[in-house]
């Protein structure tokens, strides 16, 4: 990790040909205000949220796939009755 001293209105240039820019917009005793430019193709997250929403959808994936799971298992366990149900009907087509 770069670790870098800036004080109120300094900034720090990140992929120059990108024009990627953090600038120290005011420091208090707990906290530090960064105004950040960059190309609105660039995504921009805080981390806690990517790590909250990272962790959701990986939850939600693995919950799909125990449901998938759960319904295989269900679908190989059920009897094959409509093939014997339409036989005994005699809707079985016969050609």
């Amino acid at each position: 990790m770069l670790v870098l001293t800036r004080r109120k209105d300094e900034s720090i240039v990140i992929d120059a040909g990108g024009g990627i820019e953090v600038r120290v917009i005011e420091v208090g005793n707990n906290f530090v205000r960064l105004g950040i430019k960059a190309p609105k193709s660039i995504n921009i997250w805080r981390k806690e949220i990517l790590v909250e929403v990272t962790e959701a959808n990986r939850a939600a994936a693995e919950t799909a796939r125990e449901n998938l799971d759960i319904l295989e298992s269900l679908l190989k366990s059920r009897p094959k009755r409509q093939k014997e149900e339409k036989e005994e009907d005699g809707s079985a087509s016969t050609s």
